[in-house]
């Protein structure tokens, strides 16, 4: 195979796996086992490719006369890298173009090389009717982005919604001992650092993003305190509290998730349990964190892909069942106990509404800014994911 096929041929089945079979694209793109400088460029083609699929679907569409969903999967996704490719990248275009059709070759669709051939062809001939770089509010769901409208000013949009098509830094977190030596302070969250280097990391330190870390810090424990992680799979916010002294309880409702966080954090005691029906006494723990279930939004740089999985009515039923969580996480604390709600997402529905009327405040020393009665985080204010962290105390 042609130097720099098997990159581009994985790229548009990575493309593929995410639009049509649920996959996440971070997830792809670590698991990837090519050469470093191939695996460079499948990261860049499968992120590139999702996060202007939109402009580069009305190219496809513009040039080969067909809709998308009139085309064969695997057709589509050749043509989508090489798409994005010719409008993001910097080979030349005779090599985007040939290492197309030699990877629509290598798969089970080589009858259409011929089209896909055709069509790159045009694109290239025909450059000018290449629609512009666009407004980056055009790269996402009309709904989202008129919710954002209706909850933020101008500004603040346009900055999150142009951040968000970006990638995002790779970030760390310091288990007890480790000083961070070499390591970037990511500012005002202590604990979490910026690892820029490529290998392995060192001892003592786990992958997670610093807007985590925050929501680790957020909880207002002592040592020796019992605390609940209620939706605690993979586990890296529930470890993080036990490195800062407490004794965790860590539950997933997913047996499998559950499973693989003891495989990975043993020391916590992991018990299988729906958060909207824990086995537990009210007034059970000190502090409980509920790092609710969410429709990811503040993750799209890592996972450009969460765009097209939710809609407006889901957002909506996100809200509901997370303040039902949270309703039923404050029985589960003493009197005087807090819970500590956070979530992943930047929708006022799942954050400051599912807040709204409780005994509910931001949590001291965290960056970012006041919104309702907590504190977001975003990759426009903080670098980080998009979090809202509340810590709601029981009276």
């Amino acid at each position: 195979m042609k130097p720099g096929v098997q990159a581009r041929r994985d790229a548009a089945t990575a493309v593929g796996r995410i639009l049509r079979s649920g996959a996440y694209s971070n997830r792809l793109v670590d698991m990837s086992t090519l050469p470093q400088q191939d695996a460079d460029q499948f990261r860049f083609l499968t992120y590139t490719t999702l996060r202007h699929l939109k402009r580069i679907d009305g190219v496809v569409e513009g040039f080969s006369k067909r809709k998308i969903p009139k085309l064969d999967g695997d057709v589509a996704d050749v043509l989508r890298v090489a798409v994005a490719e010719l409008l993001y990248g910097r080979a030349p275009a005779h090599a985007v173009v040939d290492s197309a059709v030699e990877s629509i070759k290598s798969g089970k669709r080589g009858k259409a090389s011929g089209f896909v051939n055709g069509v790159l062809r045009a694109i290239v001939r025909d450059r000018e009717r290449l629609p512009p770089p666009s407004d980056p509010r055009s790269e996402y769901p009309e709904w989202m982005v008129e919710k954002l409208d209706g909850q933020w000013d101008a500004d603040e949009v346009e900055a999150f919604l142009s951040v968000s098509l970006g990638d995002a830094p790779r970030q760390v977190r310091a288990g007890p001992g480790s000083g961070g030596e070499g390591l970037s302070v990511v500012e005002a969250i202590p604990g979490a650092y910026e690892w820029s280097a490529s290998g392995e990391l060192p001892d003592g330190f786990v992958v997670q993003d610093a807007a985590s870390v925050a929501v680790g810090n957020a909880v207002p424990l002592r040592p020796g305190d019992l605390v609940l992680d209620l939706a605690a799979a993979p586990g890296g916010k529930a470890a993080h509290m036990r490195d800062r002294g407490a004794r965790v309880v860590a539950t997933d409702r997913n047996r499998r998730r559950a499973l693989d966080g003891h495989r990975r954090w043993p020391d916590l005691h992991w018990v299988v349990a729906d958060g909207l029906h824990p086995p537990f006494r009210p007034g059970s723990f000190d502090h409980v964190l509920l790092d609710a279930p969410c429709s990811g939004l503040g993750t799209m740089r890592r996972r450009p892909e969460v765009r097209y999985r939710v809609d407006s009515e889901s957002i909506v039923e996100l809200g509901k069942r997370q303040r039902s969580m949270l309703d039923t996480a404050l029985t589960l604390v003493r009197p005087g106990g807090t819970v500590t709600y956070s979530v992943c997402t930047v929708t006022s529905e799942e954050t400051v509404d599912v807040v709204a009327g409780l005994p509910a405040e931001a949590p001291e020393g965290a960056p970012g800014r006041i919104w309702g009665n907590g504190i977001l985080l975003g990759p426009h204010l903080t670098d980080t994911d998009g979090m809202f962290i509340s810590v709601v105390r029981r009276p």
